[in-house]
């Protein structure tokens, strides 16, 4: 998605604009601790360990506000779902 949709006028637009990216990087196999934290943010956040999943969150409370958990090869339901966002 983020070479394809991400791309997009539509929803680039709407993503520059309206939210500020953060990733969680699962990867890290040498620090058990760090391991641990990410597994546990996963758990909390997404419900999954399977990625890639996209999700929002109020930056003034920390509280989730959606999980869009799919790839979307032509972008209209992703932009859907962002858009519920968008004030």
């Amino acid at each position: 998605m983020e070479n394809k949709i991400f791309r997009l006028p539509t929803v680039g637009g709407v993503l520059q604009e309206e939210f500020v990216e953060a990733r969680l990087h699962n990867d890290d196999h040498k620090n058990p601790e760090v391991i641990e934290y990410v597994n546990k943010l996963q758990d909390e956040l997404a419900k999954t360990r399977g990625t890639p999943y996209y999700i929002v969150v109020d930056p003034k409370t920390g509280q989730k506000l959606g999980v869009f958990p799919q790839p979307d090869l032509g972008g209209e339901q992703f932009l859907h779902f962002l858009q519920r966002f968008v004030h």
